[in-house]
């Protein structure tokens, strides 16, 4: 389980010294994410971003002969199956539960796990799970970034302003400034736990003194400042070239009211910390997936394995073969096709993308998201599921499927996490319960809003 002493001290530290530290931070990352195959793999995803379909079927077949070969054979998990040759259809469905319970068991034997990086995601699901890969699946993943960015005319390097879940300030310092510098990447880094009624003049004017070409982030958050640039008629004094969200479903209203307020378009990203599958909206709107970073099926009620169609995403990787998950259960529903794009590429597209549009906690006058709520419970390892339900002002219940190893600490560290994000004032309570049963629509939802 990480330690939250490096966070303590963060939080602690004056701000011209956070801003150090953020800016430090982004040069590691910087040369750990822009180096070996990243340039390689930039330059291949040039050449087939716009292959005929037919062309690029080959280039996906090719790829995916090659990570379920070495599966069977590297794989521990993937051994000990009846498959006898590579084809994807012998594969059975692999669920997020299996995955979770032996993580190791996925891992393949070309490698050192000790030279591996390990990424934690508790996701929508709020199911922790352990994913391992390697320095050049980080590279080629920002490729794939690199990518999308360019759809939106925007290089990595330019100015951006970014609103994630990572805690840039304590929530319980209600005094700007809310945002960090990082120097390397010309990144302002804004805090989604302040974004109140009171703040959001603060907000506006540095955004304005920045001028970023390009927004980023949870799109609640980025709603937030939309809705008061649109109800206090706020003239901005930039124009971004675009609104990069993900990790959040939103409406089509809300999308309108994002896109008035900042004078762009939105561009919405969906992908997954298990590096199995990156889809990108172009600039026409259509969700196009990546056909060369995985390969999307759907999971039909019927109980049917399609290409296109509605239900339940299963999802096999192409990047990751350190952990290649195979036919994996994402736990995501939409509704999967082909059409043509004005755009030109000839992709399958998510024509739908289903579950539970952005649930909330409310506290102080601020929303928080899941998305950003979901980080505290990554690096929990001892929790099989996890959700928050708030019925009530200033209180929320969490509940707690655990596995046997879970502990006193483990509760103490969930807890710090959430009211660090939350604030000191929300009563937060834990339930440990059998099972979390799944919503109507068959998604698990991490948070559970009852009166707001």
């Amino acid at each position: 389980m990480r330690s939250h002493l490096p966070e303590k001290i963060y939080l602690s530290s004056p701000v011209w010294l956070q801003n150090l530290l953020v800016s430090v931070y982004g040069v590691m990352e910087h040369r750990r994410r822009y180096a070996g195959l990243f340039d390689e793999t930039c330059n291949t995803l040039e050449k087939t971003e716009f292959l005929k379909q037919h062309e690029l079927q080959k280039f996906v077949d090719s790829r995916l002969f090659e990570t379920l070969e070495r599966a069977l054979t590297e794989v521990p998990h993937y051994r000990r199956l009846t498959v006898k040759k590579p084809v994807l259809t012998d594969f059975p469905v692999l669920d997020r539960s299996t995955v979770a319970n032996n993580p190791e068991d996925f891992v393949s034997d070309a490698y050192n796990k000790s030279k591996l990086l390990t990424i934690f995601t508790g996701g929508s699901t709020g199911t922790p799970l352990k994913i391992y890969i390697s320095k050049s699946v980080r590279q080629q993943t920002y490729a794939f970034w690199s990518r999308f960015y360019r759809t939106m005319d925007f290089r990595i390097g330019e100015k951006k302003a970014s609103f994630v879940g990572r805690k840039v300030q304590d929530p319980d310092n209600n005094h700007p400034p809310f945002w960090r510098y990082n120097v390397i990447d010309r990144q302002l880094v804004f805090s989604s736990f302040h974004l109140t009624e009171e703040n959001l003049p603060s907000y506006i004017k540095k955004l304005n003194q920045f001028k970023p070409k390009l927004i980023e982030g949870y799109p609640l958050s980025i709603l937030r400042l939309a809705e008061y640039i649109r109800d206090n008629r706020v003239a901005l004094s930039f124009k971004p070239v675009g609104l990069s969200t993900s990790s959040e479903n939103f409406t089509s209203e809300q999308r309108k009211t994002m896109e008035n307020a900042f004078d762009c378009g939105v561009f919405d990203q969906y992908g997954s910390a298990e590096s199995v599958v990156f889809a990108g909206e172009c600039e026409h709107g259509t969700m196009h997936i990546a056909p060369e970073y995985g390969v999307v099926e759907v999971l039909t009620k019927s109980g049917e394995i399609k290409s296109e169609g509605e239900g339940e995403f299963i999802v096999t990787t192409l990047l990751n073969h350190v952990m290649p998950l195979i036919r994996y259960r994402i736990g995501d529903l939409g509704k999967l096709g082909y059409k043509s794009c004005p755009c030109g590429r000839e992709t399958a597209v998510i024509e739908e993308l289903h579950g539970k549009v952005g649930a909330t906690i409310v506290t102080e006058g601020r929303r928080v998201s899941a998305a950003a709520i979901a980080i505290a419970f990554e690096y929990i390892e001892n929790i099989k599921k996890a959700q928050i339900v708030q019925n009530e002002p200033e209180k929320a219940i969490v509940k707690l499927v655990t596995k046997r190893d879970f502990t006193a600490s483990d509760e103490d560290f969930m807890l710090w996490e959430l009211q660090k994000m939350l604030g000191e004032k929300i009563q937060i309570s834990v339930e440990y319960v059998k099972d979390i049963p799944p919503s109507e629509n068959g998604k698990y939802n991490m948070v559970v809003q009852n009166f707001y």
